[in-house]
């Protein structure tokens, strides 16, 4: 009963967490660590609640999980279960496929969703050779994004076109060949397939919000590394003052679409290198605490 306590006690600090780190300040200025920690956070979520299913069903020869999970694919037959063991087994086995299977269904739908859109502006969008790799759609609102995958695009609209500068361009396509590059559809993908579990969730929402918005910034980075900082702060700008923008179709990654103030104002004042250097080994021991808490449940004795 203890490790179902101790799981137990984990999967409500994992879902109590995601509200103060969803607006916590600090993460705007470590995005990459930020992530990490997020990941640290929805493994630890995934480890524990797969562990609370399973730890009644090996505690007559009070043996660890893993070790108790390998002997029973080894030899199914002769592993002794608790009381509870069978049920606890077949929804744990039933919580694990399902969760397979939404990882599964949130790739297709994010693949099918690319080909369509991908399909389409085969049809409607053209090419420039001054925007070698980007794709020109006709239309009069801001838009910039991309949609990632093997064969990642960039699209760009005419009403981004006229609103950016050469140099804003360079900033904004930067950026977007950031989440091409960095495969962040993959970092999100984890967070859209418990969508598709747990489709009305405040907590889950909030938790989408936030990681979107530390692409965004771990986007921005990559581009100022590259350019000037000022040529994304100044795009940013025009896209905010150039009306609503053309919204970003599913499997997306927008520019002119998250945040923009929030994250002009960052990269407006960043913080001080010693800050953030103390912060960021602060949250990766933080995540190391957090990986290693179930992970060793999952070895110690039942």
């Amino acid at each position: 009963m203890s490790h179902v306590l101790h799981f137990a006690v984990l999967l409500v600090g994992c879902v109590a967490a995601v509200r103060p780190l969803a607006r916590a300040r600090w993460v705007a200025r470590m995005p990459r660590t930020a992530l990490l920690l997020w990941q640290a956070l929805g493994v630890t979520f995934e480890l524990s609640l797969f562990g609370l299913l399973f730890s009644a069903a090996f505690a007559p020869e009070n043996q660890g999980l893993l070790p108790g999970l390998l002997r029973l694919a080894a030899d199914p037959a002769n592993v002794p279960l608790g009381p509870a063991g069978p049920l606890a087994l077949g929804v744990g086995a039933a919580c694990v496929g399902g969760r397979i299977a939404a990882l599964s269904l949130a790739w297709l739908a994010a693949g099918r969703h690319r080909r369509r859109h991908r399909h389409l502006l085969a049809l409607v969008a053209r090419s420039d050779d001054a925007l070698p790799g980007v794709a020109i759609l006709d239309h009069p609102a801001p838009a910039a994004y991309c949609l990632p995958g093997r064969h990642g695009s960039i699209v760009l609209s005419t009403g981004a076109l006229h609103a950016l500068e050469r140099q804003h361009l360079a900033a904004v396509i930067a950026h977007e060949r950031a989440h091409l590059r960095q495969r962040h559809d993959l970092v999100l993908l984890p967070l859209l397939a418990w969508r598709r579990l747990i489709p009305h969730s405040a907590p889950l929402d909030e938790a989408v919000a936030a990681v979107r918005l530390l692409l965004e910034m771990c986007a921005d980075d990559a581009c100022c590394r590259r350019l000037p900082a000022r040529d994304l702060t100044r795009a940013l700008t025009r896209f905010e003052n150039a009306g609503p923008p053309l919204a970003t179709p599913a499997g997306g990654f927008g520019a002119a679409d998250t945040a923009l103030r929030t994250r002009r104002a960052r990269l407006l004042a960043p913080a001080p290198p010693g800050a953030t250097a103390a912060g960021r080994l602060t949250v990766l021991a933080l995540a190391a605490g957090l990986l290693s808490t179930p992970l060793s449940l999952f070895l110690l004795p039942v």
